[in-house]
C-alpha cells in the first residue's frame, strides 16, 4: 500500500449517504456522549472529595480493564454476524451500571472502589459496542468508503468528548450526581430502539464458522507472523502510553492548578474533543499532501508539544487553546490507525486485528494513567507531564523513520478465482483430523538461490493464514515443503478466504522463479 495509493480519498459525505450507516453511528455518538457524562462525574466526584491522584487516573484505567479481557473475544463474536445482538445486549449493561452507580451516589462514605467498579461494567459495554460496530461497520458501508467511514466514526467518537463533558459538567451544576446517573440509565435504555430499528444492517457479511479457541489462535499466529501488524501494534502502544498522561490528569489540573469549577471542568474537557471534530475537518488537506508516516510523527509532535506546556502554564485561555489542539493531534493520530486497518487487512482476519489494536491501546492507556498517577503522587504533577511529553517525542520520531507503511506483505483482495490456488489438492476421507500438506517444488537450473530468497516469505505466509508448523527440506533438484492444519475445514478457511493476492503472488513467483514444473501437493493425514 503506497502513499500515491492512499491520495484519492472519498468524500467524507460518501458514508453518510447510507440510511444504515448515518442511524447507527448517530447512535454510536449519542452512546459515547452518555460515557463521558459518565466517567466526568465520577472522576470529578472523586476530586471533589479528595482522592489521590491515583485514584483518580484509576478511572482511566477501569474504563480500559474491559477492553483487555473483552476484545479478542468479541471481535470473534463479530466476525460471525452477532454484532448487532452484543450491541443491544451491551446497551443494557452500560444503563445497569448508570443506575448501579446512582444507587452508590445516594449513600454516604462510599468506597471509591465501588464507584470504580461501575466504571469497569461501563468500560464493558462500550467495548463490547466499539468491536461489535468496528466488525459491522465495513459491510454497511463496503469495501471502498471503509477507510473514510472510520474517519467519520472517529470524529462522532471524539465529537461525544467534546459533549459529554460539557453536559456533564453543566448538569453537576444544576442537579444531584444521582440523578445525572439515573438519567444516563433511561436514555441509554432507551438508545435500544433505534439499533432494533436497524438490526438488519450488515446482515450480509460473509460469518466465520471457526471456534472461539482456534480463532483466537489463528489470530494470535496472523500477527506473530505479519511483520506491518505488529509494527502497527507496537506504533500505536507507544503513542498510547504517553497520551493517557492528559486523559488521566486533566482533572488534577483543572481542580488544582486552574481552580475551576465542575462545569468548567466539563468546558475544559469539551475542548478536547471540539479540536478532535474540528481536526477531522482541517488536517484532511494536510493529510492529502504529507506521508502517512510524517502525518502520524507530525500529530505526535503536536500533542507532545501540549503536554510540555501544561507542565508549564497555569493561564486558563491559553490551556484551553493546547485543549483543542491536543483534539486536533489525538484525532488526526488515532483515525491513521484506523484508515490503515481498514485499508490493509484481510477481511478474515480484519475485527480480530481491530480488536486487538483496541485491546493494546486500551491497556496502554490503563498502564499509562497508573504510572502518571503514581508519578504526579510521588514526584509532582510537572514531572508527570514532562515526562510523558519525552516520551511522546521519541514515538513521532519513531514513525516518522520507521512507521506503519508499505504494507505490501498483506492486502484485502482475495485472489480472484476463489478456491482456486497454484496447487492442486488431493481429497481426504477425514474431515475433522489433523492434516498435512506436502509440496513438492522439482527446481529447474539456479533455482536454489530464487527459492532461498523466498523460503522466508513463504513461512511466514503459510503461518500467518493457518499453518501450525512449517518445514522445507532442499536437496539437489527438489525442494519438499510440509505444513499442518488442525484439520481440513482450516486449510480449505486458508484457500477459499484467507489467500490473499500477495500470498498468491508469492506461490507464482516460486512456480516461475525456481521451479522446473507446477508444484505437485499431497494432503493426508498426520
Amino acid at each position: 500500500m503506497t502513499d500515491a495509493a492512499r491520495c484519492g480519498y472519498p468524500s467524507l459525505r460518501d458514508p453518510l449517504r447510507n440510511a444504515d450507516f448515518t442511524v447507527l453511528v448517530a447512535v454510536q455518538c449519542v452512546i459515547n456522549v452518555c460515557v463521558w457524562v459518565f466517567v466526568v462525574a465520577v472522576q470529578w466526584t472523586l476530586t471533589v472529595s479528595g482522592e489521590s491522584s491515583t485514584v483518580i487516573a484509576s478511572v482511566q484505567t477501569a474504563l480500559a480493564i474491559p477492553f483487555l479481557l473483552l476484545a479478542l473475544p468479541m471481535g470473534v463474536w463479530g466476525e460471525r454476524g452477532a454484532g448487532p445482538v452484543l450491541m443491544r445486549g451491551a446497551l443494557l449493561v452500560l444503563a445497569g451500571a448508570a443506575v448501579a452507580a446512582a444507587v452508590l451516589a445516594s449513600i454516604d462514605d462510599v468506597p471509591p472502589w465501588l464507584m470504580l467498579a461501575t466504571v469497569v461494567a461501563v468500560g464493558a459495554g462500550l467495548s463490547t459496542i466499539t468491536i461489535a460496530w468496528q466488525s459491522l461497520m465495513p459491510h454497511i458501508v463496503g469495501r471502498p468508503l471503509a477507510g473514510t467511514a472510520a474517519i467519520l466514526d472517529g470524529a462522532s467518537y471524539n465529537g461525544a468528548r467534546a459533549i459529554g463533558p460539557i453536559i456533564g459538567g453543566a448538569l453537576l451544576t444544576v442537579t444531584t450526581s444521582q440523578a445525572l446517573f439515573l438519567t444516563l440509565g433511561v436514555v441509554l435504555a432507551v438508545l435500544v430502539i433505534p439499533l432494533w430499528s436497524r438490526r438488519r444492517a450488515g446482515t450480509a457479511m460473509p460469518r466465520s464458522s471457526e471456534r472461539m479457541a482456534p480463532a483466537l489462535e489463528a489470530s494470535t499466529r496472523f500477527v506473530r507472523n505479519s511483520a506491518w501488524t505488529r509494527r502497527l501494534l507496537y506504533r500505536l502502544s507507544v503513542f498510547g502510553v504517553p497520551s493517557s498522561c492528559l486523559w488521566a490528569l486533566l482533572p488534577v489540573i483543572a481542580h488544582e492548578r486552574l481552580g475551576l469549577s465542575s462545569s468548567q471542568f466539563g468546558l475544559m474537557f469539551g475542548l478536547v474533543g471540539f479540536g478532535a471534530v474540528v481536526g477531522t475537518v482541517a488536517v484532511m488537506p494536510l493529510r492529502r499532501r504529507m506521508t502517512q508516516n510524517a502525518f502520524i510523527c507530525a500529530g505526535s509532535l503536536a500533542y507532545a508539544a501540549v503536554l510540555a506546556a501544561v507542565a508549564t502554564v497555569s493561564n486558563v485561555v491559553v490551556v484551553a487553546v493546547l485543549m483543542v489542539v491536543v483534539g486536533g493531534s489525538w484525532v488526526g493520530v488515532q483515525s491513521s490507525w484506523m484508515m490503515a486497518a481498514h485499508d490493509a487487512l484481510p477481511t478474515w482476519i480484519r475485527a480480530r486485528v481491530i480488536a486487538l489494536m483496541l485491546l493494546v491501546f486500551q491497556g496502554c492507556q490503563a498502564v499509562g494513567s497508573l504510572v502518571w498517577g503514581a508519578l504526579a503522587d510521588i514526584v509532582s504533577l510537572d514531572a508527570a507531564f514532562a515526562a510523558a511529553a519525552v516520551v511522546m517525542v521519541g514515538a513521532g520520531m519513531g514513525a516518522l523513520v520507521h512507521g506503519i507503511v508499505p504494507a505490501e506483505t498483506i492486502a484485502p483482495t482475495l485472489d480472484d478465482a476463489g478456491t482456486r490456488t497454484a496447487i492442486p489438492l488431493a481429497p481426504v476421507a477425514e474431515e475433522s483430523a489433523p492434516v498435512r500438506v506436502t509440496v513438492t517444488y522439482r527446481l529447474r537450473p539456479g533455482g536454489h538461490a530464487s527459492f532461498r530468497a523466498l523460503r522466508r516469505d513463504l513461512a511466514r505466509a503459510r503461518r500467518r493464514l493457518g499453518a501450525r508448523r512449517w518445514t522445507a527440506e532442499v536437496g539437489t533438484d527438489r525442494v519438499i515443503e510440509r505444513f499442518d492444519f488442525r484439520d481440513v475445514a482450516e486449510y480449505r478457511r486458508y484457500l477459499s478466504t484467507r489467500l490473499t493476492d500477495p500470498e498468491k503472488c508469492l506461490l507464482d513467483r516460486i512456480w516461475v522463479d525456481a521451479c522446473a514444473e507446477r508444484p505437485i501437493s499431497r494432503l493426508s493425514h498426520r
